[in-house]
């Protein structure tokens, strides 16, 4: 399925080109991935052209070995294998540097040979060809990558692209005493042709097939975030016991503050509730944050593991720390611990065990009122809800079920951007 999301002009190399055009698909799969995602560019602006680029480091004596903090996004410029691969891969990153001040980069990876991924053919005696360039049962790969990009469609990194793809590196010209000068052929001739024909600026280098594509180094979930986005985590970052310092994977939501969502409901259609507005402290979301963080500390001193946790549309807090769950019907979580079953009871309206203080006469009335709504709801023709008890502490209430949930997370691109 990979080989399918592959950069079709990285096929089309130079056939003299012998360590470039064997080079196995494991590389390109592997460095490839970014290629089926969309890319989104945007024109940079003229002040921004004039600008000169930071000065490019090139000492022959540096290591330029790329690292988990370049990038996120680069260009692929190169790719070798083959004995001398290192030595080119290198040799061409160094003249990138000096030449045409581009922050180039090598990375070499080595892949394990075995009898399932042969070459092919068959050899004199009916076994299987295996792949040329090896060390013993290993072949190893050499990639050259330029620049440090935020993003897929960062404009800089669309003018470098189109740069590499029209430069000829010393390294790389036909008539020098390079090794790699083999790279341009009659092929790369006949390539510049028909761009000429076809109308594309620029005469089509060496290095015509570079593309963008992600550090190899970073995991998937950089790319992909699972977890909070950004401002989310900023939003708890601060919390003295925010939910995203809770150890553990699961925790149980027992009070919820829902924010603006209940506005929307109220206000009539088209009216400022849909626009964005700076919050006033009576916003429902500011109250929100107010009650889940009071409720957390009320909590806290009185000796619960409490967690609060804000997002754009609730806060919620939560008892608790759990490792063992599995997921049930509906979505929901059960947790294989008997201290989990002691939260829901505690907190939950079915149980009449309250061991918060006493509501005040006026929230005595304000329970009743809940209780007949709860119960019509119910269909028990506006009787109260027998085995109902609804619990509040500090005056705030909490859920009436409450449920197991999964502990949010910061998004692994997140806490590299940290780093």
């Amino acid at each position: 399925m990979q080989l399918r999301l592959l950069h079709q002009s990285a096929f089309r190399l130079p056939p003299s080109a012998l360590a470039i055009r064997l080079l196995p698909v494991t590389l390109i799969a592997t460095v490839l991935l970014a290629t089926q995602l969309p890319t989104v560019c945007t024109a940079k602006p003229m002040w921004q052209k004039l600008v000169p680029r930071k000065k490019v480091a090139a000492d022959p004596q540096g290591d330029y070995t790329l690292t988990e903090t370049n990038g996120p996004w680069l260009v692929m410029a190169m790719y070798f294998a083959g004995e001398e691969g290192e030595a080119k891969a290198r040799e061409l990153v160094l003249d990138l540097r000096q030449n045409h001040g581009l922050p180039a980069f090598h990375w070499g990876m080595s892949f394990q040979l075995d009898d399932a991924n042969p070459g092919r053919g068959i050899d004199d005696y009916g076994g299987k060809i295996r792949r040329r360039y090896r060390r013993g049962n290993q072949v190893t790969q050499h990639a050259v990558l330029v620049g440090n990009f935020p993003s897929l469609g960062d404009p800089e990194a669309q003018d470098i692209l189109k740069q590499i793809k029209t430069i000829t590196p010393n390294t790389l010209r036909p008539d020098g005493e390079s090794p790699t000068a083999e790279s341009l052929t009659n092929i790369d001739k006949f390539r510049n042709y028909l761009r000429k024909n076809h109308g594309k600026e620029g005469l089509a280098g060496p290095m015509s097939h570079a593309f963008v594509t992600r550090n190899p180094l970073l995991p998937k979930e950089y790319f992909a975030p699972v977890g909070v986005d950004e401002d989310v985590a900023k939003w708890n970052s601060g919390q003295e016991f925010s939910l995203l310092k809770c150890p553990k994977k699961y925790s149980i939501k027992v009070a919820t503050f829902k924010g603006r969502t209940s506005l929307v409901k109220a206000g009539r259609q088209g009216d400022s509730d849909t626009r964005t507005r700076k919050a006033k402290k009576d916003d429902p979301l500011v109250v929100a944050v107010k009650n889940a963080h009071l409720l957390t500390m009320a909590l806290r001193e009185k000796g619960w593991e409490a967690y609060e946790f804000h997002d754009r549309h609730q806060s919620y807090v939560t008892v608790g720390s759990f490792d063992e769950g599995q997921q049930v019907a509906n979505d929901s979580i059960r947790l294989n611990d008997r201290d989990a079953q002691i939260i829901i009871d505690t907190f939950g309206a079915l149980t009449p065990n309250n061991i918060f203080n006493r509501p005040a006469q006026q929230d005595l009335q304000l329970e009743q009122q809940k209780k007949r709504q709860f119960a019509k709801r119910l269909g028990n023709q506006g009787q109260v809800a027998s085995g109902f008890h609804p619990k509040k502490f500090v005056g705030l209430p909490f859920d009436i079920y409450p449920k197991p949930v999964v502990v949010p997370r910061r998004s692994v691109s997140s806490a590299y951007a940290r780093n």
